[in-house]
């Protein structure tokens, strides 16, 4: 992962109440776009584009005109609006995908897992889009410790200087002593930046700091519960 600063000049006047930013009209999506396929894995998640009403996130795949098949990840929300990905991947392993709100901002973004690695997506302006790191390249989180990057994803408040809940990059190790080392990632629309880092010490392979280190979850969501596996 790429480490950069990113800098954003904030101005609040002291007495005004800034409410968290929002994408589209509160009235949600205009119905339109490609359905699921019919034998999509799908689920009821949360309010993606705030009309007040759940919404579906799926899986499933198409096959195009030259018979190969395409791994597809959308959105249908409850307005009939719906948005898809294609997830190139090259794991045999079935694609899960898990809908959070990593830092509690109204920003919503979409983890999908091919048991390797993870593609990170955020549902903003009614469609679902690609976040990238600061060269513009997709962000990928390492869930096997391939790239001597990490093992899992989690949410956690890392404290100052930015204090408050972020998506973090986990990765656990076993060097005579179990540790998790948390790297912060701060997202900003699909911009997502390297934060600060920090290591934590566990007791044993059973302890939950290890333990959680080793999938993918976001305060009580975890991907194996909430989330949505490929059929």
């Amino acid at each position: 992962m790429r480490r950069v600063l990113l800098m954003m000049p904030v101005l609040v006047a002291a007495w005004v109440s800034v409410p968290a930013p929002r994408s589209f009209a509160e009235g949600g999506c205009a119905a339109g776009g490609t359905p699921p396929p019919a034998d999509a894995a799908q689920r009821q998640v949360s309010d993606l584009d705030w009309d007040g009403r759940p919404d579906t996130l799926w899986v499933g795949q198409f096959r195009d005109g030259n018979g190969r098949t395409d791994r597809v990840v959308g959105v249908t929300t409850a307005s009939g609006d719906n948005s898809q990905v294609q997830v190139t991947s090259a794991s045999p392993i079935p694609l899960s995908a898990l809908a959070i709100d990593a830092q509690q901002d109204g920003q919503h973004q979409i983890i999908v897992s091919d048991g390797r690695s993870a593609h990170l997506y955020v549902f903003a302006n009614c469609r679902l889009q690609t976040v990238a790191d600061n060269q513009g390249a997709p962000f990928l989180f390492d869930l096997q410790n391939l790239r001597d990057h990490g093992t899992g994803i989690g949410c956690s408040d890392l404290g100052p200087p930015s204090a408050g809940r972020h998506l973090v990059g986990l990765q656990a190790l076993n060097d005579g002593q179990w540790t998790v080392r948390r790297t912060e990632i701060d997202l900003n629309g699909t911009l997502a930046t390297i934060g600060q880092s920090d290591t934590v010490a566990a007791a044993s392979a059973q302890d939950p700091a290890v333990t959680s280190a080793q999938t993918i979850s976001c305060g009580d969501l975890t991907i194996a519960k909430d989330g949505v596996q490929q059929p």
